[in-house]
């Protein structure tokens, strides 16, 4: 954990290079300006420091190319022992220096060291043969080259007082510079990250080289007086950028390989080049105006293999012309495949930028055949990301980021409106296309119209609920058929043993059983009688009307007349049935099938409730028909069953172990009361229980009968047939 007050670590060896140029430079313009600072041992304290940083900065920067910074370290301390040597000589050897001295051999030692490290460097920055840039080092090396020789090694060459060692001693350092140069510019023009550290080395480079050009010159013309001190400004200027540029963070970076480079200033080097190519004609035209017309073999010489330079390297140039042009080719008719290919192909190709607000490359024209825009509407404003239909858009844009974090290639469907204003459903599947660095660029992808496959899915889905939905029913059916079958057998089997015991006994015992049980076994042959046949009127009038082959045989009667004989039939001594009735009730009905309305209704009462439940039958007139009500004290109709209970074979959720039921006696209540344009629909007594309705209008109404609810319009209120103003037309022991 970072204590507060605590300089970041990381930040200070971001900038120790900066604090190292800064405190050195000061210290050498102390040692330039400063009177009491012009001592040896200052300088070559600067000095010294570039190769000992250049050896921290292997440590603190963990690079993995140790070599060649150790090679440059070696030269800079080869350059300082020179210094120590060659300005203490008379103090170590007790004599002025000569020439050559051994100071000239640590001098000349440093070259070596410096040239093979920066080559190595080249050549870890740029493992492949870049030819051009060679040429182009040689081109202005040996152009400047021309120069030097000229006026810094031609003269000793001709100087007849020098000895061979002289001269070679002589000639030896403006040649090493020579190639250190040429060196320097092979790094310069040549592939590799151009990073502040690369910015500084080759800026100490030329300094190096300028300021030993300059100490040539004067020693040539007249000697150097070290006294000014203006050229050891010079080389601890190029101490301290050598040094600074071993100490800065892109040092570990600095022979990374880079397999691909452009010049980024065509232009500017080939001014250069021509310059440099000139180099060798121009110093004879200046000499021979000068009148010094001396070494033309040497000048003539490096004039041709200038010549040869540029020729190879124009070769080269024409080459990769011609490279480029077959190349060029090549890509158009690539391009001229890939877009009569893309362009027939039934979806939509694209090349975009990622993000919102990135631009689209490219579009095919399908897009105007699935959206409805043009190539150039879709691509001009942000179509894609405004119409994406809200609920998907996150969706979309979240698959782009998972391909933009590596996480895989893009795969998302989602809706998005065209142009017309229709939905359209897109599947679209891309990949993200790198760069060098191996960052993700943009992507590359295709999308689909997917709509029908869609509509096609939901329809589908549709049919496989449907089906489901078929399969529940007929499930249902089966286990409603099973229950049918088990009550009818219960239904028929019941009045049957009690009609077949009553016979039996009548005809075995008949003779002597007295005339009250005869007449009571009669009674039960009759009542048993009546259920069978009830029951069987029932399932046949069930198929009749499922089949659409009944019809209601209207004639004027007197409704209460009606239901009551109907209630007399339906006489138990386990249910007191009260019947409340205007009298009378006149209309046009089918009088048997508002029988089998108040039969079944009762009926359904009776099978319902427990035994002693009173039940309630009424008749009254209601606003265009007439009005029938069953009502019981029983425990009532859930409101999740006052609907179905009317469907066939559907019954309550308590099954009467006793008295089982069919499930159609309501069914047939419903269907009766629609036959009459009318409707039946169950509800709550207001004293608890159970209350169904059944309205029978004068005249059949056209269309579906009204929504079920608790009271029909125009029914009279349940207080219109209480007792006060009713007559009690019969009513149950």
């Amino acid at each position: 954990m970072e204590v507060q007050g605590t300089p970041d670590i990381g930040a200070m060896r971001r900038r120790i290079w900066l604090v190292y140029l800064v405190v050195g430079t000061l210290a050498l313009a102390g040692f330039l300006l400063v009177p009491g600072m012009r001592a040896g041992p200052l300088f070559n304290v600067i000095g010294l420091s570039a190769a000992i940083v250049i050896l921290v900065a292997l440590r603190l920067h963990r690079s993995a190319q140790r070599l060649p910074w150790v090679l440059v370290a070696v030269g800079q301390i080869l350059f300082v022992g020179g210094d120590i040597i060659t300005y203490n000589y008379s103090r170590f050897f007790g004599t002025a220096p000569p020439f050559p001295s051994i100071g000239d051999l640590f001098y000349l030692s440093v070259y070596p060291f410096l040239v093979a490290g920066i080559l190595l460097l080249v050549r870890r920055r740029n493992p492949g043969r870049d030819r051009a840039s060679l040429i182009d080092s040689l081109i202005v090396g040996v152009g400047v080259g021309t120069i030097s020789w000229v006026f810094l090694i031609a003269p000793y060459v001709h100087d007849p007082t020098l000895t061979l060692t002289q001269k070679l001693t002589a000639m030896g350092y403006p040649l090493m510079d020579l190639v250190l140069f040429t060196v320097a510019v092979r790094l310069a023009v040549g592939a590799g990250r151009r990073s502040i550290g690369f910015y500084l080395m080759v800026g100490s480079l030329a300094v190096l080289f300028v300021t030993d050009s300059i100490y040539g010159w004067i020693v040539l013309h007249g000697g150097y007086d070290n006294t000014t001190g203006y050229l050891e400004g010079g080389w601890g200027l190029f101490y301290l950028l050598l040094g600074a540029a071993a100490l800065h963070p892109s040092m570990r970076l600095f022979d990374e390989p880079v397999p691909e480079h452009e010049p980024s200033q065509p232009r500017r080097r080939l001014f250069i080049l021509a310059a440099a190519s000139l180099m060798a004609p121009a110093v004879n035209f200046v000499q021979s105006i000068r009148g010094q017309a001396v070494d033309v073999p040497v000048v003539s010489a490096a004039g041709a293999f200038l010549f040869v330079l540029v020729l190879v390297r124009l070769n080269g140039l024409m080459v990769d012309i011609t490279e480029y042009r077959r190349t060029a080719r090549a890509l158009a008719e690539a391009e001229a495949k890939y877009r009569s290919l893309v362009e027939g192909l039934p979806a939509v190709v694209y090349i975009a930028e990622f993000g919102e607000e990135g631009d689209w490359r490219y579009i095919s024209p399908q897009i105007e055949t699935i959206l409805g825009f043009t190539q150039e509407e879709f691509k001009a404003a942000s179509v894609w990301r405004d119409r994406i239909v809200p609920e998907d858009r996150e969706r979309a844009l979240g698959a782009e980021l998972q391909v933009l974090r590596g996480e895989g290639r893009l795969q998302t469907e989602y809706r998005i409106v065209g142009k017309d204003g229709g939905l359209i459903w897109i599947r679209e599947e891309a990949d993200a296309v790198h760069g060098e660095s191996g960052r993700p660029l943009y992507l590359q992808g295709v999308m689909y119209d997917i709509t029908e496959l869609k509509r096609a899915e939901e329809q589908l889905v549709k049919a496989l609920d449907t089906e489901k939905e078929a399969t529940k029913r007929l499930r249902a059916l089966h286990e409603m058929q099973n229950s049918f079958l088990q009550a009818v057998s219960h239904e028929l089997r019941t009045p049957l043993t009690t009609i077949l015991g009553s016979a039996l006994t009548l005809q075995e015992d008949g003779s002597t059983l007295s005339q009250d049980d005869t007449t009571d076994l009669i009674r039960m042959i009759g009542s048993n009688a009546r259920k069978l046949h009830r029951l069987l009127t029932n399932l046949l009038d069930l198929d009749r009307m499922s089949r659409g082959i009944i019809e209601p045989n209207r004639e004027l009667v007197d409704v209460t007349k009606v239901v009551a004989a109907a209630v007399e039939e339906c006489k138990t001594d386990s249910h007191p049935i009260q019947l409340t009735t205007r009298s009378p009730v006149l209309t046009e009905v089918d009088a048997a099938q508002v029988e089998r309305i108040i039969e079944n209704l009762v009926t359904n009462a009776i099978r319902y409730t427990a035994a002693g439940t009173p039940i309630w039958v009424s008749v009254a007139p209601s606003e265009g028909g007439v009005l029938l009500t069953v009502e019981d004290a029983g425990p009532g109709v859930p409101e999740s069953l006052r609907e179905t209970i009317f469907e066939p074979f559907h019954q309550g959720r308590e099954l009467v172990s006793h008295s089982p039921g069919v499930g159609i006696g309501l069914s047939l209540v419903s269907r009766f009361a629609e036959l009459h344009g009318g409707r039946a629909w169950v509800g709550d007594r207001a004293g608890g229980g159970a209350s169904f309705k059944v309205l029978l209008p004068v005249r059949p109404t056209t269309g579906a009968p009204q929504d079920s609810k608790e009271d029909a319009p125009g029914a009279l209120d349940d207080s219109a047939a209480t007792p006060d103003d009713a007559e009690i037309t019969s009513s149950a022991p």
